[in-house]
């Protein structure tokens, strides 16, 4: 009977160490998604699922199986030239005639994106500070060319952090360590470069102005709705708006650079030299380098 009960407790006792962690999940899950293997992620998310099935990973589990394959790119072969004049290849025979035309083509499964907001917003409403189910989120509206609805989630994160005080989680719940909004102003800038990227300024511009509606003092935010000014062709309101981004961050180098660049354009070498000095002294190798060749053909004039 003893020995029966020392069997007994032993398996109580070692049990737990073959019992898959959170971690190990986590890891099996970055391998298989990394694979975009769909039948391993449904496998690993059932096994997920029966040992912690409260788990806020969850959620970015079955997020990322339905967006697996949701925007594919495809080869298109052709007779003749797209009729949206897109870019495309010319494959020619061997006499130099052209036989077919090739470009590739962004398919957006539409179904497959709903179902992983829906998974994500679910997410956001049960664990409101888990950042990367916000960013995901925001991630997916984009490349699904939703910038809107993108927009609309930088809003919805923006607003959170008021309210939490930019007292984020990601990933296993770590908490994330940030200096006030500067992780999620980073993740920002990475929005905003993809808005302007792709043309969508009128999106970046309400991106811009949301962001500056919560943190009106935020020199990165400043500058960028100086950037869009400056691609508007309006130089005196860009210029007013990056010198009130300097006078907040006052060594932001390319804050000065900007500066810079802009009395260039407006016909004001005197201070264009002034602000490409500011930037060729400092300790940003690129900027400073590119300053410098600015100042070389400046004083050539």
């Amino acid at each position: 009977m003893n020995r029966l009960f020392l069997t007994l407790l032993a398996l109580i006792v070692t049990f737990p160490a073959f019992a898959q962690t959170r971690q190990n999940l986590y890891d099996k899950f970055c391998d298989v998604v990394s694979r975009r293997d769909i039948a391993a992620t449904a496998a690993l998310m059932a096994e997920w699922e029966k040992l912690y099935p409260d788990d806020a990973e969850l959620f970015s589990v079955r997020a990322n199986y339905h967006f697996t394959n949701a925007i594919t790119t495809i080869t298109v072969l052709c007779d003749s030239v797209p009729a949206d004049n897109r870019e495309c290849y010319a494959l020619v025979d061997s006499l130099g005639e052209v036989k077919e035309y090739m470009y590739y083509e962004t398919r957006i499964n539409r179904a497959k994106i709903d179902s992983t907001t829906a998974i994500l917003t679910q997410g956001i409403a049960k664990y409101p500070d888990r950042l990367d189910f916000r960013l995901g989120k925001v991630t997916v509206h984009l490349q699904a060319n939703e910038n809107a609805l993108a927009v609309q989630e930088v809003e919805a994160a923006l607003r959170r952090s008021i309210v939490n005080k930019n007292k984020w989680y990601n990933t296993l719940d770590e908490p994330i360590e940030t200096d006030g909004i500067s992780y999620l102003r980073g993740c920002i800038q990475d929005y905003f470069s993809k808005l302007i990227d792709s043309n969508d300024l009128a999106a970046a511009e309400r991106m811009v102005e949301t962001c500056l509606r919560y943190y009106p003092r935020e020199a990165v935010f400043i500058t960028n709705k100086g950037t869009l000014r400056y691609f508007a062709g309006d130089l005196h309101a860009a210029l007013a708006l990056y010198l009130a981004a300097r006078d907040i961050a006052p060594t932001d180098i390319l804050i000065a650079n900007n500066i810079a660049n802009v009395y260039v354009d407006m016909g004001d070498k005197e201070n264009a030299l002034k602000y490409y000095h500011i930037v060729a002294d400092s300790n940003d190798e690129y900027y400073a380098e590119k300053a410098m060749q600015a100042i070389k053909e400046l004083n050539a004039k």
